[in-house]
């Protein structure tokens, strides 16, 4: 009888991780919204720190987490400079990825060996995945006034973007898991 429970403890983690990241995602794009940043990013940093508490392999989940972040870092920062896109309240004084965005995508970076862990045997799937999701993400975003979509190309690159970056997120992961 004790066995049957590993298999609900194990969708209820997950479902937990879901609901993590969709809090992170709001508190997020409100907060830009709001220009709030540097409240929805401390809020999303307890929320992504109550997955490390609740994760085993906190090394592995660390290094995933400060990956996403760098490679978000840059996607972003290549959308900015090249004017496809514009983000509400930075929370720094600089014109680079805003604060929250590299917070956003450490919140994602939470859901790969968790409730999005379907995917990483399925790499063409996370493509498309990813190619439907990341753009709906920033369009969603842009509905409550965190980011401003300036081109029509912009939906594009994102979603090339986003087709690349997830399978690769995925695969890192895997790897990173593996090696643990």
């Amino acid at each position: 009888m004790e066995g049957s429970s590993l298999p609900v403890q194990k969708m209820t983690s997950k479902i937990i991780n879901f609901i993590s990241f969709q809090l992170v995602w709001f508190v997020c794009i409100l907060g830009a919204a709001i220009n709030e940043t540097h409240a929805a990013v401390a809020i999303s940093l307890i929320v992504i720190l109550f997955h490390f508490y609740l994760t085993k392999d906190k090394k592995t989940e660390l290094k995933i987490v400060l990956i996403a972040g760098i490679i978000g870092f840059l996607f972003d920062g290549f959308l900015l400079k090249n004017e496809m896109v514009l983000y509400a309240d930075h929370g720094w004084p600089y014109s680079i990825t805003p604060l929250w965005i590299i917070v956003l995508w450490m919140g994602f970076a939470i859901t790969l060996n968790s409730s999005l862990s379907w995917l990483k045997k399925k790499i063409e799937l996370s493509a498309l995945f990813g190619a439907i999701g990341g753009p709906l993400a920033y369009l969603a975003g842009e509905k409550l006034e965190a980011v401003s979509i300036l081109s029509p190309d912009a939906i594009i690159v994102i979603a090339i973007g986003w087709a690349i970056i997830t399978p690769l997120l995925l695969i890192i992961t895997n790897k990173l898991s593996k090696n643990a």
